[in-house]
């Protein structure tokens, strides 16, 4: 299968990899990215001042060897200098995000994958309310918020702590977090704090008024699920009548909203496999940027409702799907199955689009470099879950496994000092094939899915198509308490 992204992965290398791996190199990001939030890191204030008008002569002067610099490489490499401004050094987020990278990097060097000294991202269930009652429900949500939710002052200053330690893109979800109490004055302090915020929700309440009450409190993308092109199979799914139209018309009102980028998503097993490409070609005809692909699993109200997992091979051919309709460049996709980057390795054009994990896609050979860094599994190495209590999770598929709460211990005690942090980027102890792929850098495996599975967060990932010799003797995937209990 796909020996020609074999080789890729074992020989495709970027001069910068060579130049980060020098410990002076190290060093002098690491003094770049000093300083703080408030006034901004080395770094930040020379990207800004670059081309920049509107910034003080007095910057502009100080940094005009590393401009001179700047414009030297962009003509020499016949680059867009007005592109780049916009994508990179004027780009907040992107900045941010680089700021963490750095300090990751004089921290514990270049490691494959990368391992941060802060997530990237934090998937944050504000609330445990709820106006659905979904089949599949990792966060068994309810309709009324629970009583020892984080209060607002202390979701402030988890905000707060996120901006000043660089954690550049936080992802509101649930429940229905627009159900959730304080929910636009955490936007508000979102935006102070420079943190890129998205929103994932099920539309069902979203109106062109709400629509353009988040693209003002600074939301950029906004993803609402829908499990089927069928409004009544949706409707069944989702526990509430009428469920699907309502959320067909949050897509469009957000859809027609400047500012926002709009996404569908869909959790994927037996009951809408089939329906793949409809719901794809639905979410473009709607004017969606990007199709999300969710693997099922068995978490929450998901272990005790008869949904049936993907096999392996069911698995692998979505994922081939997927990663065409990528190339395709009539909508983004993405997945979180981690399996979604070796998929683009295998049955796509080395130049064409590659997924990048939770950083979304990118064009080239030097995208496919980059996901030997930052692809594959996230979970407590670039990126972490906080459940509506509090709770600092691996993941938001893995509620049980609780690192810290935030209302005792600040979000970077947590990180750095939990055991999963010390070992989940370590993927060659993982067992199994996922601790041997050759793909295992752009990978790793859902450890979520393992973690359900077979109660071992470093099992292989039963649903990977070189993970088949997990289910010998075994017609369906099972979650660990069916198995152990048929063992």
């Amino acid at each position: 299968m796909g020996e020609r992204g074999v080789d890729l992965l074992a020989t495709q290398e970027h001069p910068l990899e060579r130049l980060l791996l020098q410990p002076r190199v190290q060093r002098i990001v690491g003094w770049l990215a000093r300083g703080n939030h408030r006034h901004r890191t080395t770094f930040e204030r020379l990207m800004f001042s670059y081309g920049n008008p509107d910034c003080p002569e007095r910057e502009r002067l100080l940094f005009a060897p590393f401009h001179w610099l700047m414009d030297h490489t962009i003509r020499k490499y016949h680059l867009d200098a007005e592109r780049l401004k916009f994508k990179l050094f004027h780009h907040t987020p992107t900045l941010r995000a680089l700021v963490n990278t750095f300090r990751s990097l004089e921290q514990y060097g270049l490691t494959t994958p990368q391992r941060f000294i802060m997530p990237l991202m934090v998937v944050w269930n504000f609330t445990q309310a709820c106006n659905l009652h979904c089949r599949h429900c990792y966060q068994e949500a309810c309709h009324q918020p629970r009583p020892d939710e984080l209060s607002l002052a202390e979701k402030l200053q988890v905000v707060d702590e996120m901006g000043r330690e660089y954690v550049p893109f936080l992802a509101l979800s649930g429940g229905e977090p627009l159900m959730g109490r304080h929910f636009w004055e955490v936007l508000d302090r979102c935006r102070e704090r420079d943190i890129h915020v998205t929103v994932a929700t099920n539309g069902t309440t979203i109106t062109g008024e709400t629509a353009a009450r988040l693209a003002e409190a600074g939301v950029k993308y906004v993803e609402i699920s829908i499990d089927s092109v069928v409004p009544h199979r949706h409707d069944e799914f989702r526990g509430i009548r009428g469920a699907w139209q309502r959320s067909i018309d949050g897509i469009k009102a957000l859809a027609a909203t400047p500012g926002i980028r709009v996404g569908m998503a869909a959790c994927i097993s037996r009951f809408n496999v089939h329906e793949v490409e409809d719901m794809i070609q639905l979410a473009v005809d709607l004017g969606c940027s990007t199709f999300v692909h969710f693997n099922y699993i068995p978490v929450g109200r998901g272990i005790r409702n008869d949904i049936h997992d993907l096999s392996p091979e069911q698995r692998e051919e979505l994922l081939r799907i997927l990663s065409l309709r990528l190339q395709s460049g009539q909508i983004g996709i993405m997945s979180t199955a981690p399996q979604f980057a070796r998929a683009c390795f295998m049955y796509t054009d080395p130049e064409g689009l590659m997924a990048v994990g939770h950083a979304g896609s990118g064009g080239g050979r030097k995208t496919r470099v980059l996901a030997k860094y930052i692809g594959g599994c996230g979970a407590a190495r670039c990126y972490c879950a906080i459940q509506p209590n509090g709770d600092v999770t691996p993941c938001v598929y893995i509620p049980h496994r609780v690192l810290g709460n935030l209302k005792t211990t600040s979000l970077r005690q947590i990180w750095q000092e939990n055991e999963y942090f010390q070992s989940l980027h370590q993927r060659e102890t993982f067992l199994d094939n996922c601790g041997r792929c050759r793909y295992r850098a752009i990978c790793g495996g859902c450890r979520a899915r393992a973690d359900a599975y077979t109660g071992d967060i470093r099992a292989g990932d039963p649903g990977c198509i070189y993970n088949r010799n997990m289910l010998a003797g075994q017609s369906e995937l099972l979650p660990a308490y069916q198995r152990a209990g048929r063992s």
